[in-house]
């Protein structure tokens, strides 16, 4: 059919399931664009790591041993399937 469709969803399951693309937006405000994978594995803020994937990428802060600046460490919990 060759025909763009837009369809807005709260449910980032059925988005990462259904889409080409992708648009993540946070208080009105785009946070990122792209493929499903390409959120998923390499999420441009923290807002779309911790939103994009089930269950979602664990976070923590820490502090370094000099300067004042906090680094965020996150990981992604898979839950790996059974192959029989």
């Amino acid at each position: 059919m060759k025909a763009t469709t837009v369809y807005v969803t709260h449910d980032q399951v059925e988005a990462m399931t259904l889409a080409d693309r992708i648009a993540v937006m946070n208080a009105g405000v785009v946070e990122q664009i792209g493929k499903p994978l390409d959120l998923y594995r390499k999420p441009a803020s923290l807002f779309v790591a911790r939103f994009i994937g089930s269950p979602t990428m664990k976070t923590i802060d820490v502090a370094p041993a000099e300067g004042n600046s906090i680094t965020v460490l996150g990981r992604r919990i898979e839950v790996a399937g059974t192959c029989r």
